[in-house]
Order: structure tokens, then sequence, then C-alpha cells
């Protein structure tokens, strides 16, 4: 993930996480800082940048005691829109009447399924910024999860019949 913002009297400071390992790099004017430790980056003029957060909590730069905002937190409505995969599948399996009707795949492989589900559509939702958007992705995505648990579920039951 990669964020870019303009200071006034900094210039452009961008932000990038991995989505996978959470490696940050920070880059002001397009020059890369030097990585000293643990959330401590060497400036261009010789000072210390403190990097604090991440992506998902919000990210921020301490640069000459100035306190600067590189990401926004996750907001309430995006972490909702994001465990509804989980609950639908945790509550469709551990229903024997609502399975009877449609079989969803619970338990473990459920919640392992629904519970990756759930961070990527955070993800990619964080990204995204008008609100219906996030809606329409968290609705596929929700949709996307029951349809896997349910294709899950279906070769089990062949399986094991």
């Amino acid at each position: 993930m990669k964020q870019a913002i303009e200071h006034a009297t900094l210039g452009k400071i961008e932000y990038e996480e991995n989505f996978w390992t959470g490696k940050k790099k920070l880059y002001i004017n397009g020059t890369p800082l030097q990585k000293q430790s643990k959330g401590v980056y060497l400036a261009p003029d010789g000072g210390s940048v403190y990097l604090e957060g991440n992506y998902l909590t919000g990210a921020f730069v301490n640069i000459n005691s100035e306190r600067i905002r590189l990401t926004a937190a996750v907001k309430w409505y995006e972490i909702v829109l994001s465990i509804l995969p989980f609950i639908l599948i945790m509550v469709w399996g551990n229903s024997a009447l609502l399975c009877s009707i449609v079989p969803v795949i619970g338990g473990a492989i459920g919640g392992g399924i629904s519970g990756v589900m759930c961070v990527t559509n955070l993800f990619i939702i964080k990204g995204v910024k008008p609100v219906w958007l996030k809606l329409v992705i968290s609705i596929a995505m929700l949709v996307a999860t029951f349809l896997l648990c349910f294709l899950i579920a279906l070769i089990y039951l062949a399986a094991v019949n």
C-alpha cells in the first residue's frame, strides 16, 4: 500500500507498506530515507524521522517535533463490513436448519476461509474512497465467501457419501 501527501514545508512525503511482510519505506521529495532502527529513519538534512503506526491503525511521522498523519485509521463501518462474512459463516455453519437448506462448511475450515476473506476485504476497502464502493466490494466479498464455503461443503458432502 502506497500513500503520498503534500506537506507545506517538507514537500511530498510518501509512505509505502508491504501488505504481506509489513516492511515500511519512507520517501521525502522522491528521496528514500535510510532506516536506522525500528521506526527511525535518517532525514536528508541529517536529523531523525520517527514513524509510528501502520496502514490499518494510522501511520504518523514525527519530523522536527511535528507530527504528520500519513494514513487514516480504519473506520468503524469498515470493520463492521469486514467481519460480516465471518459472522455469516459462523452462524450459518452452526445452524442445522440453515445447512439443510444450503450447506456451507463451518468450523475451522469455514472460519479460516471467512477470516482470510475478512482481512482481504478490510485491506481492499481501506484503499477505496467512496463509501458506496466500499459497500459494493464488501457485499461482493460476502457473496464470494458464502459461495466458496458452499462449494467446499458440496465437495465434502460428495466425498463423505
